[in-house]
């Protein structure tokens, strides 16, 4: 779509073969919009209901312990993603989001070879090319393939990452232990439609249950309600507790019959994949060959050209849901980058940005997230979970019941911690409230820093057009014909977009002079009665915080790069000045 040949691999036979990460948040689903994908994603995702909560109980047919509203159907929530997007919080496992994405790719001219490897790459010293070694794993043939960029967004093994002709490294915390998905399919329709045992995750806390595996298990619904993840957790174990463990162990059909609560459920394991609890996150997010200083000594990385993305970049537990929204952003903030800067429009610079703004986010992501595990920890003691043995697990759940001190200490207790998790399922602010510093920020008009956000930066949301922030969403209204578009459909699309108003005709015409001078592409969009789209709702007035005659430069990735509060002597050469900085101009 962007004009750029590209090459995608991947060692697997087709795409994911199991659900994995599910929760798309707003700002993901923004991304597929822009690329014409979101109405596919929701037709094949879950809304409402069956993912309304985040559950505690002792059985799927038991009574709850607890019950925190989470994506999006608190009453807070709800409202404010209304406030800060067009896009809602969707369940979209991923082995039904790849397939949208791999067709989306293809048709737009991708090359897309399954079962193949990356064995090796390395950097030829008179092109400076990168030579890739590839292996078919059907024929075993290697072959090499020559690319300007290389991009790895190969998970947590990732060859990228690792290898020793790229210069990565990592803060690496140790591990919290193993967790283990256990993908099956149960007819539980009859036990989540008769009390209403709506959850998209189930915790199933029965500490005096002798045939379990781990501390915690959690049942992820995946299709309402005949298909399930099982997430077993057992944080802090230096032994493997599911090593040996196969989709026909009795003890793994007896333990999921127990954990659901009804012994005569059929149930169907289809996969068993244990995985580590990880806390580690990549210094940068890209790398170069490297300079020579004057003395001869290698210095610092020449512009970007190998970049890792995703779990290549940033590994943590599934706390706060962020893990695949952060790699399609990590994607959606490099894609338009690397296509201006192969297509002549921009220096090789701009891709040094990419670190810059996503690095700051993978590492909040990684700290918050295993912050965010201890959170859950707090719970499952109070239920008996961390307990040393069956019998004081099973005591410590019965004090809750009691008329005593002991009892009163421990409601007290869950009370707390359960409000505690209120963080993580209503944490729209850490989704949304993403602020970008680079070279491709322009800050030099800006009179005073970004104001602090008032309240607590992982639940409340951040509207402004202070450059480095996403553009505000306001529904506007099409002149004569009823369509509502938002403001985030009007940029996007491989394009800059300018935003202005009545009087900022000179402002338009410094845009479509400088896109025909040098091929950048701009759109240039009117806000205001008789304009291009009418602000009928005033969002926009009370989100642009420039005045009508100002404009609001947003970039492809729908990120507001700069701002006027109003016009100036020479709209043209500001601009011109402006674009030249974001995009590293002075190196063409």
């Amino acid at each position: 779509m962007l004009g750029v040949n590209a090459l995608v691999i991947s060692n697997s036979p087709g795409t994911a073969d199991g659900p994995r990460a599910h929760i798309v948040n707003p700002f993901a689903l923004e991304c597929l919009r822009d690329l014409g994908l979101e109405q596919d994603a929701v037709a094949h995702g879950v809304r409402g209901k069956a993912m309304s909560s985040m559950r505690w109980s002792g059985t799927m047919v038991g009574e709850d312990y607890g019950k925190v509203h989470a994506w999006g159907e608190s009453p807070k929530t709800a409202h404010d993603v209304r406030i800060a997007s067009p896009c809602e919080f969707l369940d979209l496992p991923q082995y039904w989001m790849e397939p949208l994405l791999v067709r989306y790719a293809t048709h737009h001219g991708v090359e897309m070879r399954f079962k193949t490897e990356l064995v090796s790459f390395e950097r030829e010293e008179s092109s400076g090319a990168i030579m890739c070694t590839l292996r078919d794993l059907t024929t075993q043939h290697t072959y090499l393939v020559q690319t300007t960029y290389l991009f790895g967004a190969d998970g947590a093994r990732s060859v990228v990452a690792h290898s020793s002709a790229a210069n990565f490294s990592f803060d690496h915390k140790p591990s919290k232990g193993m967790a283990c998905n256990i993908l099956l399919k149960a007819d539980l329709s009859r036990v989540t439609n008769a009390a209403e045992r709506f959850g998209g995750l189930n915790w199933l806390m029965q500490p005096d249950l002798k045939a379990r595996f781990g501390i915690a298990p959690a049942l992820r619904m995946v299709r309402p309600w005949h298909t399930w993840l099982m997430v077993a957790f057992a944080p802090g174990e230096k032994d493997d507790p599911f090593q040996g463990l196969t989709p026909t162990s009795p003890r793994l059909l007896e333990f999921l019959r127990l954990s659901i609560g009804d012994p005569d459920v059929d149930i169907e394991v289809l996969k068993v994949d244990p995985w580590m609890i990880r806390e580690s996150v990549a210094l940068s997010f890209g790398c170069g060959s490297k300079k020579q200083d004057d003395d001869g000594d290698e210095g610092k990385d020449d512009g970007h050209d190998i970049f890792i993305l995703g779990d290549a970049a940033h590994r943590h537990p599934p706390s706060y849901g962020m893990g695949s929204n952060t790699g399609i952003q990590d994607a959606y903030n490099l894609g338009w980058k690397a296509a201006f800067v192969a297509r002549g429009l921009a220096g090789a610079s701009l891709l040094n940005s990419y670190s810059a703004e996503r690095q700051p986010v993978g590492a909040d992501l990684v700290r918050i997230s295993n912050e965010g595990m201890v959170s859950h920890f707090a719970v499952w003691e109070q239920l008996g979970m961390m307990a040393p043995t069956a019998e004081d697990g099973l005591r410590q759940v019965q004090e809750l019941s009691e008329a005593s001190a002991a009892g009163a200490e421990r409601r007290a207790k869950l009370h707390e911690a359960l409000e505690n998790m209120r963080s993580e399922c209503e944490s729209l602010g850490l989704n949304m409230n993403q602020w970008y510093q680079s070279g491709a920020i322009y800050l030099d008009d800006e009179p005073a820093p970004r104001p602090e956000l008032r309240g607590d930066p992982v639940v409340d949301i951040q509207i402004s057009t202070y450059p480095g922030g996403r553009l505000p969403h306001a529904w506007l209204k099409v002149p004569k014909c009823g369509n509502e578009p938002s403001t985030q459909d009007l940029a996007g699309g491989g394009s800059f977009c300018l935003l202005t108003g009545h009087g900022g005709e000179a402002w338009r015409e410094a845009a479509d002079a400088i896109a025909k001078e040098t091929g950048i592409p701009i759109k240039t969009v009117a806000i205001g009665f008789g304009l291009d789209y009418h602000d009928v709702n005033r969002q926009w007035a009370a989100r642009r915080e420039v005045g009508e005659d100002g404009c609001v430069l947003v970039r492809p990735d729908r990120f507001v790069a700069w701002r006027a509060t109003g016009a100036v002597a020479d709209c043209k050469a500001k601009l011109g000045v402006v674009l030249d900085r974001i995009l590293s101009r002075e190196e063409l």
